[in-house]
């Protein structure tokens, strides 16, 4: 079986570098820096995690793209972890309510995103 593939909504170069050295060795990741990518990634492929940024700089949110994962019979089911600068309670809240398996703040420790992903993968 091959590496499990994950894509990554996140619009910073930087944090995609971040994500690239992290995870290219465990996981077959693809990085979508818009709602554009996203939507080619998810129309070629078939994904078996998410990585959300909440804030996009594109006419649509993470919660959008949320909301139209959850929306669709083959990701209804995916595991997507919103990883997000907002910290506010309210924030969580409205991307759990959305269909996030789980709620990540950045800067966020390694270790921590790794044991993430492993409880779904």
């Amino acid at each position: 079986m091959g590496k499990r593939k994950i894509l990554i909504v996140e619009d910073d170069w930087l944090i995609q570098l971040v994500y690239k050295g992290i995870l290219s060795k465990i996981y077959d990741i693809s990085i979508s820096s818009d709602d554009k990518g996203f939507d080619i990634a998810i129309s070629k492929e078939t994904y078996d995690l998410f990585i959300i940024d909440l804030a996009l700089n594109s006419k649509k949110s993470g919660i959008d793209l949320l909301e139209e994962l959850r929306s669709m019979n083959k990701y209804k089911d995916t595991p997507i972890i919103v990883v997000t600068a907002f910290a506010f309670k309210k924030d969580r809240e409205i991307a759990l309510a959305a269909g996030a398996s789980s709620f990540m703040v950045k800067p966020f420790i390694t270790k921590n995103l790794i044991e993430e992903i492993a409880k779904y993968l």
